[in-house]
């Protein structure tokens, strides 16, 4: 039953993965080739990898990077597209009626497309790897260490399975797709604000960390948070109903801890770095009145045409 299962998800997803993995492939090759050109223009013999490839820390420098972004983004467009796509065309409602149970197509799911993007990560690490290695000018040197190596690959991956992690269970709760790309851009560019404010608390309880040991702190937070919104979300799964298909949220109790946590999550980063009260006041209301009709602007809508058409 379980290779039953495996199977119909994979030649469900078989075709997202492929997009993204070539996706993924195809920015890490245009990258190769613009930094390639650019050193081809360079006589001088030195590395292309920095001294600090030796040190247990992250290495990313602009022409070479040990765990690229882009493979971040790939985990962030797997999270969404897995379980967005399956509730807007009832897939689940067919592997439901087909005798699978909630927790194991949930986990079956997830497991495969975790799966997948760590495969998309090997490919295209490889590929980065062994284009450098054969196609790099003879007076450009690329030697390698395995302790930035491990560290960035080890913390790439921990950052991205986190970043999967909240859009999969972003596109669980929220029915709308465009509301949902909208909110996960929203709250992914706002993170360098996050990680403003878990550096500044860092520093203000006395702890002494190292820059990697800040990364290493923040991997092992990403893969915590990871940890609990995929145990969530398998709670949140079972309940699944098509009631509120096409709401906003799928489940309306969620409705006010999502507000709550909105209109404090918006003030306090307004307000970490502010000189005065001033914007944290103006950031305050602002979140509580567009939080308030983004969650219940439905209700308010229809209120409103009421009136209207009474009139």
């Amino acid at each position: 039953m379980q290779k039953q299962l495996n199977r119909l998800i994979w030649r469900r997803h078989r075709r997202i993965f492929g997009i993204v993995g070539g996706l993924s492939l195809l920015i890490a090759l245009a990258n190769n080739v613009i930094v390639l050109h650019g050193l081809g223009n360079s006589s001088n013999a030195h590395e292309l990898v920095g001294s600090n490839i030796n040190k247990w820390q992250t290495y990313s420098q602009s022409d070479f990077s040990a765990y690229p972004f882009w493979l971040s983004l790939a985990f962030w467009m797997l999270g969404i597209l897995l379980m967005n796509i399956d509730l807007k065309d009832n897939f689940n409602q067919f592997l439901f009626s087909s005798g699978f149970s909630r927790r194991r197509v949930y986990w079956s799911k997830l497991g495969m497309g975790l799966a997948a993007a760590i495969i998309i990560v090997v490919l295209t690490i490889i590929v980065q790897y062994g284009i450098f290695w054969i196609s790099l000018p003879a007076n450009i040197g690329f030697h390698l260490a395995w302790p930035g190596l491990i560290t960035s690959w080890v913390c790439g991956l921990a950052n991205s399975i986190g970043v999967f992690a909240l859009c999969w269970f972003a596109a669980l709760i929220i029915g709308q797709t465009g509301s949902l790309v909208v909110t996960l851009v929203g709250f992914t560019l706002s993170l360098t604000g996050v990680a403003s404010i878990g550096e500044s608390l860092i520093t203000m309880s006395g702890w002494k960390l190292t820059g990697g040991q800040v990364t290493w702190l923040a991997s092992g937070v990403w893969l915590l948070l990871a940890c609990i919104l995929f145990v969530w979300g398998a709670y949140l799964y079972r309940r699944l109903s098509l009631e509120h298909n096409g709401e906003y949220l799928l489940f309306p109790g969620l409705k006010v801890p999502v507000y709550i946590v909105f209109v404090v999550y918006v003030t306090t980063l307004n307000a970490w770095n502010a000189s005065d009260g001033t914007s944290a006041v103006v950031a305050f209301i602002a979140s509580v009145g567009f939080g308030y009709f983004w969650l219940w602007r439905p209700s308010i809508m229809e209120k409103w045409h009421q009136r209207r058409s009474r009139s």
